[in-house]
Order: structure tokens, then sequence, then C-alpha cells
């Protein structure tokens, strides 16, 4: 009936003709009012409230919230899961691979698509009819994952009808595993006690509930536990895993090559290669990298290198044959173990200072560079040499001459224009373990002394 008033209203009155101009298309094809009308004020809405349980949720989902069920139309659990994928109603959920980690089910419709709304009689009808595959989806999701109820009536149909399903699929015997596994969090003086519903004939569902007037402590509660890997981790694991035995190859131009720890740093939608077999017994993993990898991973910090693969496998073995040295602070300040490896002990010890990094014949160089007394600066440098040819001279400068910042922006620069002008560049490749002392060594130390 609001439906209908409200689409009479639109057509008659003059204080809706913005909206009647604007969906003229809509109103013609009898589409619902309502739904447009509610989905325009739905995504207008800014949190103002409850901002610190929010936060706490927030931080929550980063580890231990695999999912969320929701009948909610509005974007606030988007906003608070933003790693999550969102899929809205049945037919997403039918014609879109699902993996039931990092993933956000809007069971009744999304304002993101105001069709698909669930808030009238008709609606329903059509749900109950329809969702077959739905409730078969959210049955197995409860008997799999331990479900915390939030904000939610446990008298909903929808969740009756799903409880019902359990409680008949388990039998009498087993509804008591579920104790532990259902929490009910509504509001009220703080307290812990038991809710009890029952099904003549099967048996009785019974769950933690828990009162609270401040839903943050749950959340951090939640939160304390962390797993190995967010769940976005884990959903681009199984995704790719299902796209491997699907295709019989992981779909993805870039492949990177990174170990477990180092997974979170990847960012989303990026492809990564993680290799299970026999080690190789010189490297103790699957295979060396290539030096200019690790030139770039200074410049670029997008070759994900894990600090301890680095420190203990393939800075020893790549320091035999670099006898200039290697960029090696930016993983020195980040691992956390101990130093045995004698070629990087002996490096740190070499190269106290920046003219340590200069052979004879550049630090002849560098003192005439500087003998008139003139201060420079990486973008006076370059004005002077050139872009191409700055970094021979970026070399001579003193430490209070090189903006690291500066710096950085030249070399991404240089390396982004050719990838390959790092190769073989010797006085290039010099520049870069120049910055990497200057970036990371304060922060080695530090660590280093605190260890």
């Amino acid at each position: 009936m609001l439906d209908r008033d409200l689409r009479l209203a639109v057509l008659e009155e003059g204080r809706f003709e913005p909206f009647r101009e604007a969906h003229a298309e809509d109103i013609r094809a009898r589409r619902s009012i309502l739904k447009i009308m509610a989905a325009e004020r739905l995504g207008s809405f800014k949190v103002s409230s409850l901002v610190s349980e929010l936060d706490a949720l927030r931080e929550a989902g980063r580890w231990r919230v695999s999912g969320v069920i929701t009948t909610n139309y509005d974007g606030l659990l988007k906003s608070v899961f933003p790693e999550f994928k969102v899929f809205v109603g049945q037919d997403d959920l039918i014609f879109q691979r699902t993996f039931e980690v990092g993933e956000i089910y809007k069971i009744h419709g999304s304002a993101d698509k105001p069709e698909s709304m669930v808030p009238d009689e008709s609606d329903y009808k059509k749900l109950a009819e329809t969702q077959d595959y739905l409730a078969a989806k959210l049955l197995t999701i409860f008997m799999e994952y331990p479900m915390v109820f939030i904000g939610y009536s446990l008298s909903d149909p929808d969740i009756q009808s799903i409880l019902q399903s359990i409680a008949h699929c388990l039998g009498p015997s087993h509804l008591s595993l579920l104790r532990d596994r259902f929490v009910f969090v509504t509001r009220g003086e703080d307290r812990i006690s038991t809710r009890t519903i029952s099904y003549p004939g099967v048996g009785e569902i019974s769950m933690t509930q828990v009162e609270t007037n401040d839903f943050g402590a749950v959340y951090e509660a939640i939160g304390q536990s962390k797993c190995s890997f967010s769940p976005r981790v884990i959903r681009d694991l199984r995704k790719s895993i299902y796209e491997m035995v699907d295709c019989g190859e992981p779909s993805g131009s870039l492949v990177v090559e990174a170990s477990f720890s180092d997974l979170e740093r990847i960012p989303e939608g990026q492809s990564f290669l993680l290799g299970v077999g026999v080690a190789n017994a010189a490297v103790g993993h699957g295979h060396m990298i290539k030096v200019e990898l690790l030139y770039r991973d200074i410049v670029f910090d997008d070759e994900h290198v894990a600090p301890k693969l680095a420190v203990e496998e393939y800075l020893p073995n790549l320091l035999g044959t670099n006898s200039g040295g290697l960029p090696m602070y930016k993983y020195l300040s980040a691992y956390s173990g101990e130093i045995l490896d004698r070629r990087i002990m002996k490096e740190i010890d070499e190269k106290r200072k920046l003219d340590d990094f200069l052979n004879s014949s550049l630090c002849r160089a560098k003192l005439n560079y500087h003998s008139g007394g003139t201060v420079r600066s990486v973008r006076s440098v370059v004005e002077e040499e050139g872009f191409g040819e700055a970094y021979k001279k970026l070399v001579l400068l003193d430490e209070g001459e090189l903006n690291l910042d500066d710096l950085l922006a030249y070399l991404r620069r240089l390396a982004g224009d050719d990838r390959k002008v790092i190769n073989g560049n010797t006085e290039l490749k010099r520049l870069i373990r120049i910055y990497d002392f200057l970036k990371y060594k304060k922060a080695f130390d530090k660590s280093a002394n605190s260890g």
C-alpha cells in the first residue's frame, strides 16, 4: 500500500518533480518507486553514532571474521569490511563462484540494486518460492562455521527455517554441540545466559546469549584471537586453487614469488605463486632469485621479498658473486633472527659510512666535485647532468645533500621508464645501495641494539 501511495504522490505532486524526471524510465516500466527511493536514502547514509564500536568490528574483521550474512540493504557492512566480496541475493550465489570466506551475503537484496530489495509481502513470497539454493547455501555455512547473531531477531522466518533444518539434520543427540557455536548478542545489562529454541518432535537448539550495551567489547574479544592469514588472503588462495583445478593453470599475467608469512603484503587482486615440492638442497627453498630483483624491490617495494628468505638464503649466496655488495638493510631491518652469515657481517662491518660505498677513483672524484664549495641536491644534479646521466654524479653527494624522497622519485622514474636499466649498470646499482643504506640502516641499528 505504501508503494502504491508513493507512486501516486510521485506522479502528481510538484515536490517530487526532480525525482520524477530522474527516474522517468523506471516509472514507465512500473518499477517499485518505494525501492528506488529507499535505495537513494540509504545511499546517502553517513555513520554518526557507535563509531568506536564499528572501529572495533572493523579491526576484528581484518583477521577473525570469515564472512557476514545480512538482510540489510545499505552499504555499512561493506565499509566495515572493505576487502570482502559482496553477493546480492540468490542470483549472485548461483552465477558467481563463492569461497565462503571474506564474503558478505546480502540475502534480502542491496540498495546498489533496488530491484533486488525485499521490502514487501510479494517480495517475501517470491523469495520463499525460489530461494532453495540460497537456503541450502546458508544451511551449509551455519553447519560449518561458528555463528554470531548481532542486531538480528531470531524470530525472523528465514533464520527460523534454517535453524529448524539444522535441528532436523543433527537430531536430538547432536543439537547440544551448537551451544558453543551459536552466540546471540543483544543490548542489555552485562550478562551471559543460554537462549533456547524448541522444535516439537525434534529437540532444542541452545545458544549462548550475550547481553551488553557495549558491542565494542564483543568485537574486541572476537579480534583477540588471530588467524595465520586474513580472510582476504584465504579467499584469494582458495580462488587460485579452484581456478588451477578448473583450467589447469592459474589466471593472471603477473606472478609474484612470496613466502607464506609475506602474503599479507600482496595487494588485493595481485596474482601470486606458492610452490609446494622438494626444496633445492643448495638453497633450502624452491630456487634462487636474480640479483636485479633485489634492486628493483628496494626502488619499487613491490617484489614482496620475505626478509627471512633474503637474510638466510638469498644474500649469503648472492654476496659470493657480487663483490661490490648488495642492497640489504631493508631486509636486515625487518629480520628478527640472529645474523649468522659471515659475508653479511663482513659487508656490515666494511660499510659504516657513505664513502665506504665508493672506490678510490670515485672518492677522488667526490673531493673534486665538492672543491668549489657548492652545495648540491638531487634536483640540481638532475638539472645539471640530465635525467639519464644524473645517477653517475648522485653517488658523489654527501648525506646532507641527498633528500631521500627526491632520490627515490628519481630512481623510480628512471627504472620505471626502462625495466632493464638496472641490469649490469654498476653505478646505478651503487646509488640504489646508497639509498638502501640511508633509508634503512638506522632502523637496522635500532632493531639490532634492542635484540
